[in-house]
């Protein structure tokens, strides 16, 4: 769901959301990447799997995001790809204890880029993120964006085994390095992929 001034405001939004909801579908909502109008707490509210963009998300918006269920997915590159100077306030977020996701936002209108390894260096970069914090929004809070955390996103029994083996000495360099394949390996469902 598109909440902003130019595509559905705050009323038409709750309308089509609730609507959503009451037919069994779970809720998204695009909010706040270019005006505040309501949309990060809307999705708090109704409790939508996920809030995305979040760029102009205010102090009581994170509050109550982080008070809900609803995972904040920033995307990076979209900022990046429009030339914008204003990230997601991610440093705000995690110090209200919300859970912040990274995805690619992969779209040709704005952010044509599918490469996470790039992504987790923006947050780096521009969200003043960690390493370790990127590759957990990246991976298991991402998953918890699609409500798929209990299947995927970390490495443990009973999960699906999809991994990466990369050629770093260690993950910081995921931070560090960008506009590079660092992928040696892929592992999907518990079994290497071969690319050959």
């Amino acid at each position: 769901m598109f909440c902003e001034p130019s595509v559905f405001n705050l009323e038409h939004t709750r309308d089509i959301l609730n609507t959503a909801r009451d037919l069994g579908f779970p809720l998204k909502i695009h909010a706040d990447e270019f005006e505040n109008i309501g949309g990060a707490s809307l999705a708090a509210e109704l409790g939508a799997a996920s809030a995305d963009h979040l760029v102009k998300t205010g102090v009581e918006d994170i509050k109550n995001l982080a008070a809900s269920s609803t995972v904040c997915v920033a995307l990076p590159c979209t900022p990046f790809g429009l030339a914008e100077n204003m990230y997601t306030p991610a440093r705000q977020i995690i110090a209200q204890n919300g859970l912040l996701a990274l995805a690619s936002d992969l779209n040709p209108g704005t952010a044509w880029c599918g490469n996470m390894q790039f992504v987790i260096a923006l947050a780096c970069r521009f969200m003043k993120l960690t390493p370790a914090q990127a590759i957990a929004a990246a991976t298991i809070n991402a998953a918890a964006a699609i409500k798929m955390e209990d299947r995927v996103g970390s490495l443990e029994p009973g999960k699906q085994a999809d991994l990466l083996i990369l050629k770093i000495p260690d993950y910081h360099h995921l931070g560090y390095r960008f506009g590079e394949n660092l992928v040696e390996t892929v592992i999907k469902k518990g079994k290497v992929i071969d690319f050959s």
